[in-house]
């Protein structure tokens, strides 16, 4: 009977430790509307991170869709950014996600207009967790048209 309780309360844990490891990181980010074209800086925060890998931060086209992931970002490293809590990630060089992280969003890239169109900072799993989509997530802005 014993042995039925242990490993029942294991199970359990697993159960309902899953919800909380695969919990959606909070990111915020301000100022968001009418950015100055020249020396904007964007601040973000960040909540819940991820345990196991950090998040990229990029400059992108809206996607076509609502929901769906930009197909066209600036690939320039001044429009990125990699933040993350894990030791290993940060002595690779990402940005630690606590506190403050700042950004500098440009006007227009190479097949990029973010005065004229719509454009979002995208954010998603680094490189350690590539193929998974659940930390996808779109935050949108706009840059002062003059």
């Amino acid at each position: 009977m014993r042995k039925k309780l242990i490993a029942l309360s294991a199970v359990a844990l697993v159960v309902l430790a899953a919800p909380l490891a695969n919990a959606k990181a909070t990111v915020t980010a301000s100022p968001t509307k009418n950015l100055p074209q020249k020396g904007a800086v964007v601040t973000f925060k960040f909540a819940k991170m991820p345990t196991k890998n950090g998040l990229y931060v990029e400059e992108c086209m809206a996607p076509a869709t609502k929901g769906g992931t930009p197909t066209v970002c600036d690939s320039d490293q001044s429009a990125q950014a990699w933040v993350s809590t894990v030791k290993a990630d940060l002595a690779q060089g990402a940005t630690s996600a606590k506190g403050k992280v700042t950004f500098k969003p440009v006007p227009y890239f190479a097949k990029g207009d973010c005065v004229h169109t719509t454009c979002v900072f995208f954010i998603t799993n680094d490189h350690n967790a590539a193929g998974d989509k659940s930390q996808d997530q779109t935050i949108p802005f706009t840059f002062l048209n003059k």
